[in-house]
């Protein structure tokens, strides 16, 4: 018998700790090398964690439990995949295996296994968002929504079911469930921002026509060429680095008694997460082309919701964008990302009657707002800055031509 003990990995040199969210792997299953084995959730990054072999599976540790780094909480044992036959069925690619209800629920994590088969309802429909097509329990929950049909031959709709809805109790009139670390973390860093800070924001607003032109124009032949569609984000990730490098005040920070200025141009994307919200970072974005930052969002996105995201992809960030206008926002204030001194938020696209000379005409608009540490920032630069973003947003252009 060989036994490969899993213990919690080393994520970064302040991160001691963590939660073990979700076992993907039942006790009991095969684990295979390489493939999602657990989730693990620290004060700053909810990832997934692979396994090292393949081998039967054996918890130690039971799910919501705080572990330690390099702390054993679990073993794969190694030659159950040779000595049990059921194994090596499920393991040959070539085997045959009975059209069985069960054998459609393989490879699912328990909560979404449960999930499936409470309500009855067929893995091969639902669409995965995961990495390789994975189905997470965001998927299942978007399939009941839309009334998707149950597994069974009867058409009876499944009932629609909120995403992250609370099971409450009959005639409870309050619940309490402890804050997730990350949530957790977040909350302090919130709240440290504003005792630590001297926080301002300003506010204008763009016209998108030309910005919405442009895509219109051009969306499907750049999809076609770059095999990424082309975007509103990449439009304010490279307005803000022309921003940044007018006003390189924005692209500093203070350091007890010191400003230090940033010469590179790494922007942090907000994304809001099942677990929170995170803020992965495009590196060298000034380097990039448009396709290059859209494949890059694409990216970090895809692994944000995949929960691969690892420490180095959210650290080091310069500036952030965050785009509250995905949830229909109109304005907001965005809160800094420390140790950053500003952050642009974007909000939603609406029209309105706006004064063009002596007319008035109907444009799509979007607020846009950025907040900004008045300690190393003053309000000029500060509104300079935010200007210069929606020129470039009014005169797309002028990205393209870097004037």
């Amino acid at each position: 018998m060989s036994i490969v003990d899993i213990k919690i990995p080393q994520v970064g040199e302040s991160i001691s700790e963590g939660v073990l969210v979700e076992w993907v792997v039942a006790d009991g299953d095969i684990a295979r090398i390489d493939e999602p084995l657990l989730i693990l959730e620290t004060d700053k990054i909810t990832m997934t964690v692979a396994a090292e072999a393949t081998g039967r599976l054996k918890t130690i540790t039971l799910p919501d439990e705080v572990v330690l780094i390099d702390q054993v909480v679990g073993t794969i044992d190694t030659s159950a995949v040779t000595d049990a036959p059921q194994v090596a069925a499920i393991v040959a690619p070539d085997a045959e295996t009975p059209a069985e209800p069960a054998a459609a629920l393989e490879g699912l994590s328990p909560a979404v296994r449960r999930l499936v088969a409470e309500h009855g309802l067929d893995p091969s429909l639902i669409e995965g968002s995961g990495k390789d097509g994975r189905i997470l329990k965001g998927d299942v929950l978007v399939f009941m929504e839309r009334g998707a049909a149950p597994a069974q031959e009867t058409p009876v709709p499944a009932p629609a079911a909120p995403k992250k809805s609370p099971v409450v109790p009959p005639g409870e009139r309050q619940t309490r469930t402890p804050m997730s670390r990350l949530r957790h973390r977040l909350a302090e860093r919130l709240v440290e921002v504003q005792q630590t800070t001297a926080m301002l924001t300003t506010f204008n607003e763009a016209d998108m026509s030309r910005v919405i032109a442009l895509r219109t124009q051009y969306k499907e032949g750049f999809k076609e060429k770059h095999g990424v569609g082309l975007g509103f984000m990449s439009f304010f990730l490279k307005a803000t680095v022309e921003a940044l490098k007018a006003v390189p005040d924005v692209n500093a920070w203070v350091d007890g008694d010191d400003i230090v200025q940033n010469h590179y141009y790494d922007i942090g994307v907000a994304v809001s997460s099942e677990k929170g919200l995170v803020v992965p970072v495009v590196r060298d974005a000034d380097t990039l082309s448009f396709a290059g930052v859209e494949s890059e969002i694409k990216r970090l996105a895809q692994s944000a919701q995949d929960r691969t995201l690892e420490l180095s992809d959210l650290s080091g960030g310069v500036f952030t964008i965050s785009n509250g206008g995905i949830f229909e926002s109109l304005m907001s204030t965005p809160i800094l990302n420390p140790p950053q001194s500003a952050i642009l938020g974007m909000h939603a696209i609406k029209k309105r009657p706006i004064a063009i000379g002596d007319e008035v005409v109907v444009r799509p608009m979007m607020y846009l707002a950025v907040s900004y540490d008045h300690r190393i920032v003053d309000g000029k630069e500060a509104v300079t800055f935010l200007k210069r973003i929606v020129d470039c947003i009014e005169n797309p252009e002028r990205l393209m031509l870097e004037v």
